[in-house]
């Protein structure tokens, strides 16, 4: 019976075959749009540059599993969070190039610079047509794609040091076996795409497409590009240019209050340089959804969970404020008790994002912390932190740099239901550069703190430089084990890309 049942099922399979590769069948047209077909009009175009976008939400996704998402690569490393659980990317041990998470991150940025080279093909041959009804939306587009192949290449060296540079889309195997990048080559690119981005993006889009980038996020971004490659290389030139693109940007400013940065009801703020926009899904959110391998839409909010213990399987891999991040504030201080819990007995005490939010729809929403509050990922105080920096590096006015750190410390005093004398302003008579510049240091970290891993950055960009030395650094880690080496400043690239591409080395360490 099993062996007549074989024989039919062999049988069956070699109609089949026979069947589809007929005369008849071999030649079909495509039922559907194909490559050649579509990108014929602008709808078809937008549709494309959302895409890019669309692929920003993977790097915010839970992903089904608490290894499943890429929050620690930039949140864990830090002096501001430590996890009970061991993790090889708070304290370094056992970090390689198998590491899931790594491998994630990396993936994901390549697809998302593929979606923007492959637009940005698309843009260069179908423009004449494509474009008739509204052609301004041309040049928005490429510099949307531009912008956000550039955010990329900044977070790769952040992560990586070096990582292969693709700029153009990639057709045939054979041009996909890539080098590694050099030096700060991953910067250059960054600094170059968001310099013609600045020239081609709008200063703002219509309501109904708030939150999509414009010339203040280009001028942004590539400010705090050059000062990131500034202060590795001791570039002045590049300070003076970064504040000569942080000047650019215009009608940015404060929010009244600094909670307004972190709360659902003002996303797209006039503080906001670029954010991602969480949203619920059209039908049910279903965190264990991968949105490019399923018709139906998965995740497209913000995960949280590892703040709030969501969902409770997740066990002790959630992070915690250190002791360090508590003390650094002074008491009195608004941004203190808003960002953290100071009981000593809460171990989940991280509030930022978490006060004032709202969940996606459906049963995956509230119990498993997927928020439609969206990640603040460039904040005009983190530019006007960073111009302070590049002031005091180029050798500027300190006064005009401290009144910069007060700006965002006045905010900070008016921030709660009630007026605070903390945290007071700095002196701006102060004539020391050296004791300016950790004041900047001090300040983005009480600002920026548990946000898009600017603490680890600036951290791990200082050591680059020597200015500090992390083999020494109190990283307030719960691990007994913790140890930092010099190498760990670049993360281990994923092994199965060094195995499987002839011309890729593996950053030294690993």
């Amino acid at each position: 019976m099993k062996n007549r049942k074989l024989l039919y099922y062999i049988l069956f399979i070699f109609t089949l075959i026979q069947y589809s590769c007929s005369d008849d069948t071999v030649n079909l047209l495509p039922i559907g749009d194909t490559e050649a077909t579509y990108f014929q009009n602008e709808s078809q175009m937008e549709e494309g540059i959302r895409g890019i976008y669309q692929k920003l939400g993977f790097f915010y996704r839970f992903g089904g599993s608490q290894n499943d998402n890429t929050a620690p690569i930039w949140h864990l490393p830090s002096d501001d969070l430590t996890t009970p659980s061991t993790n090889a990317l708070e304290n370094f041990s056992g970090l390689n190039g198998s590491n899931w998470q790594v491998t994630m991150f990396y993936t994901y940025a390549y697809q998302l610079i593929n979606r923007a080279n492959y637009m940005l093909q698309k843009i260069e041959e179908n423009a004449d047509f494509a474009y008739k009804k509204q052609p301004e939306l041309k040049n928005f587009h490429k510099g949307e794609a531009l912008f956000l192949r550039a955010y990329m290449y900044m977070q790769l060296w952040n992560v990586f040091g070096t990582a292969p540079l693709v700029t153009e889309r990639i057709t045939k195997i054979a041009d996909g076996y890539l080098p590694n990048s050099k030096d700060t080559e991953l910067l250059d690119q960054a600094i170059e795409d968001l310099a013609e981005a600045a020239q081609l993006l709008p200063d703002s889009w219509s309501a109904d497409m708030k939150g999509r980038v414009t010339k203040n996020s280009a001028y942004g971004l590539r400010g705090k590009c050059l000062v990131f490659r500034g202060s590795v290389k001791k570039a002045t030139t590049d300070f003076t240019e970064a504040i000569t693109d942080f000047n650019k940007i215009n009608s940015a400013s404060l929010a009244p209050k600094y909670s307004q940065n972190f709360d659902v009801n003002f996303e797209n703020n006039q503080e906001s340089l670029f954010e991602y926009q969480a949203n619920s899904s059209p039908s049910d959110v279903n965190p264990f959804l991968d949105n490019d391998n399923f018709a139906v839409i998965g995740e497209i909010g913000a995960y949280y969970g590892f703040f709030t213990q969501k969902p409770s399987w997740i066990g002790n891999s959630y992070y915690t404020a250190t002791a360090s991040i508590k003390d650094a504030y002074n008491d009195g201080d608004f941004r203190r008790t808003y960002n953290i819990d100071l009981n000593p007995d809460v171990k989940l005490n991280v509030k930022k994002y978490i006060r004032n939010t709202a969940y996606a729809k459906g049963w995956g929403g509230q119990d498993y912390e997927l928020s439609v509050n969206n990640p603040r990922i460039l904040r005009y105080a983190d530019v006007l932190l960073l111009k302070a920096e590049a002031i005091v590096r180029s050798n500027g006015s300190l006064s005009e740099a401290i009144g910069l750190i007060n700006q965002i410390r006045e905010r900070a005093r008016n921030s709660g239901d009630e007026y605070s004398e903390v945290p007071a302003d700095r002196n701006v008579n102060e004539t020391d550069p050296q004791k300016v510049l950790e004041w900047i240091f001090e300040e983005r970290r009480l600002e920026l703190a548990f946000e898009e891993g600017h603490r680890w950055w600036d951290l791990r960009r200082r050591h680059i430089a020597g200015e500090i030395d992390l083999k020494s650094w109190d990283f307030q880690s719960l691990d007994p084990n913790f140890k930092f080496e010099d190498y760990n400043v670049n993360f281990p690239l994923p092994e199965q890309e060094v195995v499987e591409n002839p011309n890729m080395n593996q950053n030294v360490g690993y």
